[in-house]
């Protein structure tokens, strides 16, 4: 069975989210903390440098299983990594991502991308294979767009971005805020051009919502607000 949603599905699946746990982020621009999320979807969450390098940022685990921690972010010659037990319903952040304070708007991200895999993937997870963990990389998180010509996990993961954006960044807030800040005085009814003065209301956005520019950017551009360039 391939697990294949529609965009307004997972719009509709992040606002009953928000509704359940945040209703007021349905209303106004509020920056979600994915670990209190983290904390009410009954999951634990651990630190750990999870591999030598930042090429894994996140894992889940579905089930009890084992995974290697390394001694630091950095690989030097003859480290040798631990094989430790996590516990099913853990959360693993790399802790690269927590050494350099420039990360903490992707932590959220990344954090929240976890948090979804639960909400959304146990099923795909259990039936996909015996593996009782999932591995997300950057690669994983960098795009929204799917088609059923990639793999099942590839779908699974760039449904899964989608769904993240959607509910860090509730559809109608922000393009009610974003136009606000541009000072229409209507919203339009077809997606606008993107001029380089919009630039501080996106990063004054992404400020407000405790995010990177990159994510606001790409949730407009998802949402029909901006016109998506032909490249």
């Amino acid at each position: 069975m391939r697990y294949v949603y529609s965009r307004e599905y997972l719009e509709e699946q992040a606002e009953k989210i928000n509704m359940k746990y945040y209703p007021e982020r349905l209303k106004e621009v509020i920056p979600l903390d994915p670990y209190d999320l983290l904390e009410r979807l009954g999951l634990d969450v651990e630190w750990k440098y999870i591999s030598p390098n930042d090429s894994i940022l996140g894992m889940i685990f579905f089930e009890d299983g084992y995974w290697y921690v390394w001694p630091s972010g950095k690989y030097k010659k003859g480290d040798i990594p631990k094989y430790e037990f996590f516990k099913k319903g853990t959360v693993v952040i790399n802790q690269i991502l927590l050494d350099k304070k420039s990360n903490a708007k992707k932590e959220v991200f990344v954090c929240n991308h976890e948090n979804m895999h639960w909400i959304k993937d146990k099923d795909f997870f259990k039936t996909k294979d015996a593996s009782p963990l999932h591995i997300c990389n950057d690669d994983a998180m960098n795009k929204t767009y799917w088609n059923n010509t990639m793999s099942d996990v590839d779908i699974i993961e760039r449904q899964n971005n989608y769904l993240n954006a959607a509910v860090l960044m509730p559809r109608n807030v922000i393009k009610r805020e974003f136009f606000k800040r541009l000072r229409f005085k209507t919203i339009p009814s077809e997606p606008i051009n993107y001029e380089v003065y919009m630039k501080k209301h996106i990063k004054s956005l992404a400020d407000d919502y405790g995010l990177n520019f990159s994510p606001i950017l790409f949730r407009l551009y998802d949402l029909g607000i901006l016109k998506r360039e032909n490249k």
